[in-house]
């Protein structure tokens, strides 16, 4: 089979691989669409895994074969197959800290997503592989992954109806994050960002405002809008410590600063201690959990959230790098999906 490995920052190359063996109590997956996500491109620019390496894990597609031990899943079934599962029982999963849990990142798909076959897992086939609704598209299932993680990050916020929310990076996740927030009632909403293409794009997934953060009075529009108080929850979907600064200067006393996003290596964030007499809390969510994810399927099977015009590339695995390339630019790219099955896209 063909897989795309990463050899480096700028070092994509498409490679034969052997197609994975079947696990006895797992599955062989053909993946039909793969989502790059942020994480993705981070370990790409920052180098913060040990190549080679398939990447991806935003994995829908279809049953190929099944373990002699599998009686839950058949050839043919289309799936959203989750890349880590937890074991459901530890202190960490008690505490709802699935992503704490040690068995974590032992259960994962074999080997990443931007590939034309994945085996999976018997604890991921058992407790976290989903049957995708008939009227849910590959590419739409695709999705599920990030906006599972997204669920999460606004679980975790404690967001409620009408609470103020301000979005700082408005790439894919901000404005799948925005879109969700709308979806659940929070208003009003304040996309962030420096880039006029994505500034626009805020404002089609739900902001009332969008503001450029390179520009003065940003602090006082929020302000303006938000009666004096600051927002509610200041959501960071960027991975900078410069962004996590401006969430404080725009979150109210008693609010939130939700860090979404992971920074690059050794980053600094020099915090004033008095913030603690604001009862300001700063809370980080990485990755999502079974539970977050089948929510997710659920709310893009009944149109809850529309993700459609988020995807603005879809692309046959061949043209891997060049979605890498694409992304780190983060111009004209929001979301890309990568069809490993075929070519000529």
């Amino acid at each position: 089979m063909k897989a795309g490995v990463y050899h480096g920052f700028g070092d994509v190359r498409i490679e034969e691989a052997l197609r994975p063996a079947t696990p006895p109590e797992g599955l062989l997956v053909a993946v039909k669409t793969c989502g790059l996500c942020g994480t993705d491109v981070a370990k790409y620019r920052h180098q913060l895994v040990q190549p080679p390496v398939v990447l991806g894990h935003e994995v829908a597609g279809e049953v190929v074969e099944v373990g002699k031990l599998v009686t839950k899943w058949k050839p043919g079934d289309r799936v959203v197959v989750p890349h880590h599962i937890p074991c459901f029982v530890c202190a960490y999963c008690r505490h709802g800290n699935f992503s704490a849990c040690p068995e974590f990142k032992l259960n994962t798909i074999t080997p990443g997503g931007f590939a034309e076959f994945i085996a999976v897992a018997g604890p991921s086939a058992e407790k976290g592989v989903l049957a995708i609704p008939e009227n849910v598209s590959f590419d739409q299932a695709a999705l599920c992954e990030s906006l599972a993680c997204c669920l999460r990050a606004i679980k975790r916020s404690g967001m409620m109806p009408g609470d103020s929310l301000a979005v700082i990076g408005c790439g894919p996740v901000g404005l799948m994050n925005m879109a969700l927030a709308r979806a659940l009632g929070a208003g009003p909403i304040v996309g962030i960002d420096i880039a006029p293409e994505r500034l626009e794009a805020a404002k089609r997934f739900g902001a009332c405002v969008a503001l450029d953060s390179r520009g003065q009075g940003v602090v006082e529009a929020i302000r303006t809008i938000t009666g004096d108080r600051g927002v509610d929850i200041a959501l960071v979907c960027v991975g900078s410590a410069a962004a996590i600064e401006s969430g404080i200067a725009v979150a109210r006393r008693g609010g939130q600063v939700h860090v979404f996003a992971e920074c690059p290596p050794k980053s600094k964030l020099t915090l004033d201690p008095n913030l603690v007499y604001h009862e300001l809390s700063i809370v980080g969510t990485y990755s999502s959990s079974p539970v977050d994810l089948a929510e997710s399927l659920q709310l893009i099977a009944h149109r809850r959230v529309e993700l459609d015009a988020l995807v603005t590339h879809r692309l046959p695995l061949s043209q891997l790098a060049r979605a890498f390339e694409m992304a780190v630019a983060g111009k004209d790219a929001l979301k890309i999906l990568i069809h490993p099955q075929r070519e000529g896209l």
